[in-house]
């Protein structure tokens, strides 16, 4: 803008400017930035040598005509964010900053722009003065401007009609009507619309462009809800005496568990491995006398990625000295109360109930059981009788109510064949057709529906009685679903719990089954210690064993003394708090004791001294150094944030999330040079 002699002010993009040298720019007057702005200062030199209507020229003196052709003002001071106005602001003069959205006019005297920022949405209003030139230029100006353009602008708040007054907006009630206006930044067209009702394009799409994506109001609802959670945790337990200690994110390689991130170095064969947790650093704390510790960690695993799970992630990660399991379930059952009340704004009062694992796997097969809804199983070995039942085989049946009538043969057969298709590695693999029945309760209770269980070798009036009053009686149009099994419970879940399941996302879809706002947090404790790595067991071969949770997780005192004959047997003080089916954190009490560490290193895990002392012995030193009796958990802060927004997918909570290609934004992972792999002792292989 310009300032001219005759004290008036003048819009100005690119004028005809003649420099020192006698070389003449013609220019346009830029549609960017309205008439009444003025811009002291950028070419105050500048004399009008000619003014017509459409043309305007000048001549210039020291005047830089290249620099003005980029945005470099930051616009007044903004007084107030776009979703603060209200009717108390009516008469107020304000300045708004923020992204424009798509004007619009009214006639040929009033014209709309709606203007965006995080807290909100505000509407600018401008109407056309009599015979004002400046006013027309404003107007052809606003609505000239791209959506998601950068703008400020200034005005008078003031009431809208009552006929204009939109209730589905926090500031719907007022508008702000323009002095002045100008473009900061002008959009290209986007690569998709944010509008909430515009279609979404995919999400490979979504996340190449993702800074597009964050405009859009429930993503920046969902990070703001984030960054509060965060911000509660931290001031909970800092109120329980923790300390926040960062752990390091180059760590050394461990094979076992999840494939990880190796990150060379310079030194020829030498790795860094980034954390798949900070497990080991946080006992050491312990051991260094910091007795309460947490961290937001990040943390890393080279897996699959799946709508709940990254290859980094976030974990609220806590350690304690001098407590038990019960202490420990305590202090995070507290914590996650926090959460829920400061960022749901719901208070969670009742205890959450505890169960053992086997009660779980009993229950409802799974070591994290959804409990919003019953479908309980049962197990009908004892009914059907030695003589029917293989040795080492169990026999589970649980009832949908009224289940023939409500699923169709179709939706039957396809829970039958996803659960066909599954893995059961502790069942020798995929399982037999005939160990998977459904059986619809006929119209008439005295016919013998037991028949199509083929594995009962003499069906009998015994049988089917005794296994509809286990289930507490069945009545027709019920439909019940049987499964057998080898006998015990190992892994996540029996084959009548991922039925149970499957049928459970049936009927919800349905409305048959009601799950929506129920929050049912439960505590599983008590797993296995250890788990077989070949199941059945070889012949003449000693089991080889692995750890359930990790091998830093210490025995219960009750079971411990079956560690030497029979480590299947031993229990762990493991815990994880479960939420409707979804396992949101888990973590146990260690073991303290260096002897019996190492014990388990190399009785049980078999573990060759070399590779104790290599990967392990700078725990076993801390151990044995003086560590109190200790334990900790972690919570997934992206799995408990995608609850907490009511999102299906975790990458919906995560700014930059990653998809099976990788970081799409920025492109990566991406290839080096060959001055980079030569430096860290790297070279491709074609195969």
């Amino acid at each position: 803008m310009l300032r001219l002699q005759n004290g008036s002010v003048r819009s100005v993009g690119n004028l005809l400017r003649r420099w020192p040298n006698g070389r003449s720019y013609t220019c346009r007057t830029s549609r960017y930035f309205a008439t009444p702005f003025i811009c002291q200062g950028l070419v105050s030199d500048l004399v009008p040598a000619d003014i017509s209507r459409g043309k305007r020229s000048y001549s210039a003196g020291a005047t830089n005509a290249w620099s003005n052709e980029f945005n470099t003002t930051s616009g007044k001071k903004r007084t107030h964010k776009c979703g603060d106005l209200r009717l108390s602001d009516v008469g107020k003069e304000v300045v708004l900053c923020g992204w424009a959205l798509n004007p619009r006019k009214a006639g040929t005297e009033i014209s709309f722009i709606p203007i965006r920022d995080h807290a909100g949405t505000t509407q600018l209003v401008h109407e056309v003065a009599v015979d004002l030139a400046d006013s027309m230029h404003l107007r052809d100006n606003i609505l000239a401007v791209t959506p998601e353009s950068i703008v400020c602008a200034k005005g008078i708040v003031r009431a809208r009609p009552s006929e204009a007054v939109n209730r589905e907006q926090a500031t719907g009630e007022v508008e702000v009507a323009l002095t002045e206006f100008q473009v900061l930044n002008p959009a290209e067209g986007l690569p998709f619309s944010t509008a909430p009702r515009a279609k979404p394009p995919s999400e490979e799409t979504r996340l190449k462009y993702r800074y597009v994506d964050l405009r859009r109001a429930h993503l920046q609802e969902n990070l703001r809800k984030r960054s509060l959670a965060a911000h509660t945790v931290r001031n909970y337990l800092h109120d329980q005496g923790f300390t926040e200690v960062e752990t390091p994110l180059l760590f050394k390689s461990t094979p076992e568990g999840a494939r990880e991130f190796l990150v060379p170095t310079r030194q020829k064969g030498q790795f860094y491995a980034l954390p798949q947790s900070p497990q080991q650093y946080k006992q050491v704390l312990m051991s260094a006398g910091i007795d309460r510790y947490y961290q937001i960690a990040k943390c890393f695993r080279d897996e699959s990625l799946a709508s709940d799970r990254q290859p980094e992630f976030t974990q609220i990660d806590v350690e304690m000295s001098f407590v038990d399991m019960e202490d420990v379930m305590k202090m995070m059952e507290g914590l996650v109360k926090r959460i829920w009340k400061d960022v749901a704004g719901f208070e969670l009062r009742d205890t959450f109930p505890r169960m053992t694992y086997e009660e779980a796997m009993g229950r409802f097969g799974s070591d994290k059981p959804d409990t919003r809804f019953g479908l309980e199983i049962c197990d009908i070995t004892d009914i059907i009788g030695s003589g029917d039942a293989e040795e080492g085989i169990a026999v589970e049946v649980f009832k949908i109510p009224n289940g023939a009538n409500l699923l169709s043969n179709k939706e039957v057969e396809k829970v039958k064949d996803i659960i066909l298709k599954e893995e059961f590695p502790l069942l020798g693999g995929k399982i037999n057709p005939a160990d998977l029945i459904f059986l619809r309760v006929p119209g008439d209770l005295n016919q013998d529906w037991t028949a199509k269980l083929k594995f009962i070798k003499s069906p009998m009036p015994r049988h089917q009685k005794g296994i509809a009053t286990a289930l507490g009686g069945v009545q027709p149009g019920d439909l019940l679903v049987v499964s057998r099994r080898v006998a015990g419970y190992l892994g996540p879940h029996t084959i009548a719990g991922r039925a149970r399941l499957l049928i459970s996302k049936v009927l919800a879809a349905a409305k048959h089954l009601e799950l929506d706002d129920k929050l049912n947090f439960l505590w599983v404790h008590s797993f296995p210690l250890f788990s077989p790595t070949e199941f059945p067991p070889v012949p003449n071969k000693s089991a080889l064993f692995e750890s359930t949770h990790h091998p830093f997780t210490a025995p219960t005192s009750s079971s411990l003394s079956e560690m030497p004959h029979s480590p299947g047997s031993v229990l762990g003080q493991h815990y994880d708090l479960v939420l409707n089916g979804q396992e949101i954190g888990g973590g146990s009490i260690r073991v303290h004791d260096p002897k019996l560490q190492r014990y388990i290193f190399s009785q049980i895990l078999r573990m060759s001294e070399e590779r104790i002392q290599s990967d392990f012995g700078h725990l076993l030193d801390a151990l044995q150094y003086g560590c109190p009796p200790h334990g900790g958990m972690a919570l997934g802060l992206d799995r408990l944030m995608a609850i907490l927004c009511g999102t299906n997918s975790i990458r919906d909570v995560i700014a930059f999330p990653k998809l099976s290609g990788g970081d799409l934004f920025v492109e990566s992972p991406a290839e080096v040079g060959e001055k980079s792999l030569k430096e860290y002792h790297l070279k491709v292989l074609d195969q």
